[in-house]
């Protein structure tokens, strides 16, 4: 019974996948900063807006400590359909160490014609 339940789960999670609520795709990412932007994540383009072909940009404040990793996100502002997805996406960068903590402004451009 519990090799049965694992089954389903893996083919749940399987099918998600495949039929999931959202495509990944590469956007632009304009960074105005002082400091380099060592990773990025994947940024997660909505299923919905990709069929819409919608398009939108975000801005976004990442506070980021001197090791390099985003402490906090704040929202300047931006198409409401992309911007949890931005902001999940800046939360997961990480930049090169400084000395003090800064703040770094993101623009980050989704556009249905660079989706894949």
């Amino acid at each position: 019974m519990r090799r049965f339940l694992e089954s389903v789960a893996l083919l749940a999670a399987v099918l998600w996948t495949i039929c999931g609520a959202s495509v990944a795709c590469a956007q632009r990412v304009k960074s105005s900063g002082e400091r380099k932007i060592l990773s990025r994540a994947s940024i997660v383009y909505p299923k919905i807006a990709l069929q819409m072909r919608l398009q939108g940009i975000v801005k976004i404040t990442a506070t980021v400590a001197p090791s390099g990793k985003v402490v906090r996100t704040e929202l300047i502002g931006g198409s409401p359909v992309f911007v949890p997805y931005a902001l999940d996406a800046v939360a997961l960068m990480k930049w090169e160490p400084a000395a003090t903590e800064t703040k770094e402004l993101l623009e980050i451009e989704f556009a249905a014609s660079n989706a894949r």
